[in-house]
């Protein structure tokens, strides 16, 4: 029995490319899943802007965002 080196290369380059791919689409899927998921955010961000929108908020600190009194 002989062993056709040429079609086991021709196999192991095949299934090669299939593994990159296989590896290209799950980088492109997990892309996706991150800007969907910012743009959600985003649009829940927009919303809160448009509920409020013309009315007058008053200026709500956090910690970080505290202001020093200087006298």
């Amino acid at each position: 029995m002989a062993i056709d080196f040429d079609a086991l290369d021709l196999v192991r380059t095949q299934n090669k490319s299939e593994q990159h791919d296989r590896q290209k689409i799950k980088f492109l899927e997990d892309r996706i899943s991150v800007l969907e998921k910012s743009l959600e955010s985003h649009a829940r961000i927009l919303a809160r802007f448009q509920m409020t929108e013309g009315k007058e908020q008053p200026l709500i600190l956090t910690k970080e965002m505290e202001i020093e009194d200087v006298r």
